[in-house]
């Protein structure tokens, strides 16, 4: 069913495409988004679906995409469901979701729910868990794609480097001096799914900051020495960290005693960028073009 069909059966609006550009005045800055995703309340719940318990730390992460996300798509009924059980655990938040939008046409709102991971990489075990959750949930309720690999993302990582001072935060113009005896190392986790998408940041980041990048899984020791080596070979003899990860991934203790044993100055995770909170709506309005399995 085309997303503009919809718009216009539940607003009784003309038929308009996605995405839509406002007459507002645009936002400065490198995260100005002068195309908006408007939903009429009828409209499915975006479910945040994070992988982790729910703590002080990831209800913060979540409450801020979910800040980015509802001003990007005005409308949208917004969630968080976490892993375990109770109230907030993702079974009870979609159950509810499925209750609240019982009585709703299938024509006219496709899903009741669209649960978007809060994760850039595959993690086997934590999507099955989440799979399992969301069948369990029952057909009205569809699981999106991850967040990563995107270029916006490689723009997350920078601004998460330049905060910490570890790099210029202008990018590259091809007439600046860059000292490339800086090697910057991406750091991912997700096996090797996460590792082709660091790879893809790296050639990114390459192209914006002009020093040498290299890929690597936090939790592979392997992979950090090559990518170490990759950069050693390059001419870089200090390191700096980018930690490919929302969060959630990895401890804060862990991901230190990486940095710690390479030496290397480490930024903080992408957190609630607001890029995340623009992929999470990316792929709410990608799920909405989608039918409902029969």
């Amino acid at each position: 069913m085309a997303l503009s069909g919809y718009y216009a059966r539940v607003n009784g609006e003309a038929a308009h495409t996605l995405p839509r550009r406002t007459t507002r005045t645009r936002r400065t800055g490198r995260h100005r988004s002068p195309d908006r995703l408007s939903v009429p309340s009828a409209a499915p719940i975006l479910v945040l679906g994070v992988p982790v318990e729910e703590s002080a730390a990831s209800v913060k992460i979540a409450e801020s995409i979910a800040s980015v996300a509802g001003t990007l798509c005005p409308g949208a009924d917004i969630r968080a469901g976490f892993a375990g059980d109770g109230a907030a655990g993702l079974g009870s938040v979609l159950a509810s979701a499925v209750r609240e939008r019982a009585d709703v046409p299938a024509e006219v709102c496709p899903f009741a729910a669209v649960v978007v991971p809060l994760a850039i990489a595959p993690d086997p075990g934590r999507d099955v868990t989440l799979a399992g959750v969301v069948a369990a949930a029952g057909p009205a309720v569809t699981l999106t794609s991850h967040l990563g690999p995107h270029p916006v993302l490689a723009a997350a990582l920078h601004d998460r480097l330049a905060e910490a001072g570890l790099v210029q935060v202008r990018r590259f113009s091809g007439l600046s001096l860059v000292a490339t005896s800086v090697g910057l190392l991406i750091g991912a986790v997700g096996g090797e799914p996460g590792l082709r998408g660091a790879e893809t940041v790296a050639v990114l980041l390459t192209a914006r900051l002009g020093i040498p990048v290299a890929p690597a899984l936090l939790d592979d020791p392997a992979t950090v020495e090559r990518g170490i080596a990759l950069l050693r070979e390059a001419g870089a003899s200090r390191f700096v960290l980018a930690p490919y990860v929302i969060g959630h991934e990895i401890s804060a203790r862990d991901l230190a005693a990486v940095a710690a044993s390479l030496e290397a100055d480490c930024a903080q995770p992408i957190g609630a960028h607001p890029s995340i909170g623009q992929l999470v709506t990316m792929r709410y309005g990608m799920a909405l073009l989608q039918p409902r399995p029969a």
